[in-house]
């Protein structure tokens, strides 16, 4: 058995479980409360580090979660989730996605954290090793820590500021004790959406080494240009057999403090999954489900809006970051970051991230947060107005030094 991260030391009472004692802290809630900490001080501080929406949801789906209460609907409801989400959830992901997908496959969860972590835990044994390609999500180191396994991340390299997806690292990590693999597309935090190809490889490898596939597709919709986000599940029947899909609202309607998500597994594998759904928090929040229903028939519209938004933003830091005398960049396929490269004669991501909040104000989250391959790189949200963007920018020139 792999063994699992060394505990901290535990100076009094009753021990905590050595998984509780290895888990590690988000750098990049850290780092937000630093820029909280320096705001109480009255600096003003222009917020690139947000992982969610600017946006609020769309006022359609307030006004149902609020008809909703005042209908009384805020009881206990099915573990598995309204069966009329489940019902929308599988009609989107079959005309939208082109994946063929019934209500009996669908589990409502508390946001894509609550479908990642009763993944892990159904499919997880003590000392099962979970592969991650860099750069990733930093929560899901934890949650594989969480469930008893050990998560093992695999480097990829970055050409001109773009990561290549390390498919053949992938294969050469694959031991005994591996028992699935992570994919996120498109990707927190570079913004890469997984080509055909590279999707083909992941699902070769599983299918040779029987292993299961959890598909992260948080930002699934925030796709730009020519960019076409397909789901690896839609590669064949045996694929998506053995594929988890884990998805959420958050991003897609502007959701994130909602807490509503799903995943999406074979009928057997999505009874278990509600089984631990029960255990884990009797059901997500009813009413919550109530406005769900209404953002699947009414939100598309405000949706494209934010996306084209979104799309917008991005070009506006691909120019400014093209100003940046050093830095290589990769313009995102999707999702709303940017996740340049910087010069190394800036520091690294770590030592710039720190600086660029002391000295500018500018709140970013250092590249290092997302696998250690990523950490000459910095990630920028672009989840805020475009006059926070310039401001920012404008700040950041000043720092290093380029002439206005």
């Amino acid at each position: 058995m792999t063994a699992l991260p060394s505990a901290p030391a535990q100076t009094e009472g009753a021990r905590l479980s050595l998984i509780a004692q290895g888990l590690t802290g988000s750098s990049v809630v850290e780092s937000r409360r630093r820029a909280d900490r320096l705001a109480e001080q009255g600096v003003r501080i222009l917020d690139l580090g947000a992982g969610e929406p600017d946006f609020s949801a769309p006022p359609v789906v307030v006004e149902a979660a609020m008809q909703a209460l005042r209908d009384g609907n805020g009881q206990y409801v099915d573990p598995r989730g309204l069966v009329a989400l489940r019902e929308r959830i599988a009609d989107m992901e079959t005309t939208r996605h082109g994946h063929p997908v019934t209500p009996d496959q669908v589990v409502v969860t508390t946001g894509s954290f609550g479908a990642l972590s009763i993944a892990c835990r159904a499919i997880l044994d003590p000392g099962d090793e979970v592969l991650i390609p860099e750069p990733f999500w930093g929560p899901y180191r934890n949650l594989v820590q969480m469930s008893g396994g050990v998560a093992v991340p695999v480097p990829a390299e970055a050409i001109d500021g773009r990561f290549s997806f390390p498919g053949e690292a992938l294969a050469e990590r694959i031991t005994a004790r591996t028992r699935a693999i992570v994919i996120n597309s498109p990707n927190n935090p570079t913004g890469r959406v997984l080509s055909p190809a590279e999707l083909r490889a992941v699902a070769d490898l599983a299918l040779a080494h029987d292993l299961w596939i959890v598909a992260d597709e948080v930002y699934g919709e925030l796709v730009f240009g020519d960019a076409v986000h397909r789901s690896v599940a839609t590669l064949g029947p045996e694929v998506a057999r053995r594929t988890i899909i884990v998805n959420s609202l958050s991003k897609t309607f502007a959701m994130t403090g909602w807490r509503l998500g799903y995943s999406i597994a074979r009928p057997d594998v999505a009874t278990v999954l509600a089984r631990m759904n029960h255990y884990s928090v009797r059901c997500p929040t009813s009413f919550v489900q109530q406005a769900a229903v209404t953002a699947f028939d009414s939100g598309w519209q405000a949706v494209e809006e934010m996306r084209q938004s979104y799309l917008g933003r991005g070009q506006l830091v691909a120019r400014r970051l093209a100003r940046l005398p050093g830095v290589r960049f990769a313009p995102p396929e999707g999702t709303f970051y940017a996740f340049p490269r910087i010069p190394e004669a800036w520091g690294d991501g770590t030592i710039f991230a720190a600086r660029l909040l002391d000295e500018a104000g500018v709140l970013a989250s250092a590249g290092r947060s997302y696998g250690a391959s990523a950490a000459q790189h910095l990630r920028f949200s672009f989840a805020t107005s475009t006059a926070v963007l310039d401001e920012a920018f404008d700040r950041i020139e000043r720092l290093v030094g380029v002439a206005p």
